[in-house]
């Protein structure tokens, strides 16, 4: 049998928490906190009907299980013809493929044909494994259970990065990597999020064909940012202005704009900025000074000799001398 009918009293609607005690939507497949896998059965009872193979709610007048995709046709039992909402469930849309029935959000398959749905979730971000919607900071995709930031595609960039990070001795600001569609960058408003753009991850074929240098280097450029506008008032300091400049000047940098950040030496064209990108504007400059600073390990020694071979003016030793202290400071050290 395909169905599993149950007939029990009615009880109180319950606040819908997993067991791990954060808030769950109705049809989740997994919990975005914890990762349990979640089924959704008929309680309180409505249609008194599950699915034989998923466990899921369901009704009689179904065709396909809409969650599972499972065979339900039952003779007797289903509906002649598509419905558009038989009783326990609503119509938010018609099937994708025009057969005349209803379906309710989120279904992944139409309950009379069985065929996949597309669906727009209100959420504000994008889980690189599955596309469907997520939340910036949940540890799991409630669709279909991966990592919903994407880190586990780059785990090996993100380990480099940190042992950099560790070998520069910087603190961890609690920031996080996220893979999305679009232009790797920073929102001022949210500084712990970072965002890379996931084409060069996701619609690689071989995964030796992904760029990890160049994430290296884009990653470390883009926590500069997020470095600098976690800690803001840094940009209100004398020193910070006379360094690097107006971070409020306008902004008119192209994103197509080509940058090498596989380069951890600096430019000879620039003698007051450490890579032509650096040149465009006060907020680039400081992100790659921290990527070379921190792509560099901060071994100061190292980075002097390679400004005074490039003939590097002044004003460059001063802005990493201006980093390397900050850095340090945050740890405590004079």
């Amino acid at each position: 049998m395909a169905l599993k009918r149950r007939h029990r009293h009615p009880t109180p609607r319950q606040e819908l928490r997993c067991k791990c005690g954060h808030n769950l939507k109705r049809f989740w497949p997994f919990c975005p906190w914890c990762g349990r896998a979640l089924t959704w059965r008929d309680d309180p009872p409505v249609t008194d009907t599950e699915c034989g193979y998923c466990g899921w709610v369901v009704s009689d007048l179904f065709f396909f299980c809409p969650w599972c995709g499972s065979d339900i046709y039952e003779e007797g039992y289903s509906s002649v013809t598509p419905l558009l909402a038989p009783k326990g469930f609503k119509k938010h849309a018609k099937c994708d493929w025009g057969c005349g029935g209803g379906v309710q959000y989120p279904m992944p398959y139409c309950p009379w044909c069985g065929r996949d749905q597309g669906w727009s979730d209100d959420q504000i971000g994008t889980c690189p494994h599955c596309s469907r919607g997520v939340e910036d900071w949940w540890h799991v995709c409630p669709w279909c259970g991966f990592d919903p930031t994407g880190q586990d595609l780059i785990s090996g960039a993100l380990d480099r990065v940190r042992n950099l990070l560790k070998a520069s001795w910087i603190k961890d600001w609690g920031y996080r990597i996220l893979l999305r569609p679009g232009v790797s960058g920073v929102d001022p408003k949210h500084p712990k999020l970072i965002e890379i753009d996931q084409a060069f991850v996701v619609n690689v074929r071989r995964r030796d064909e992904i760029p990890w240098n160049m994430l290296v280097g884009l990653i470390c450029h883009e926590l500069g940012h997020s470095f600098l506008y976690y800690h803001w008032t840094l940009t209100k300091t004398r020193d910070f202005q006379r360094l690097f400049g107006e971070v409020h000047k306008a902004y008119r940098i192209h994103d197509n704009t080509w940058v090498d950040f596989t380069r951890k030496k600096v430019t000879r064209v620039h003698p007051g900025f450490v890579s032509a990108y650096a040149a465009t504007h006060p907020l680039e400059d400081f992100a790659e000074v921290f990527r070379i600073y921190v792509t560099r390990k901060g071994k100061m020694k190292e980075l002097f000799t390679d400004f005074g071979r490039a003939r590097k003016d002044v004003l460059l030793y001063e802005k990493f001398l201006f980093t390397h202290r900050f850095v340090r400071s945050l740890r405590g050290w004079r």
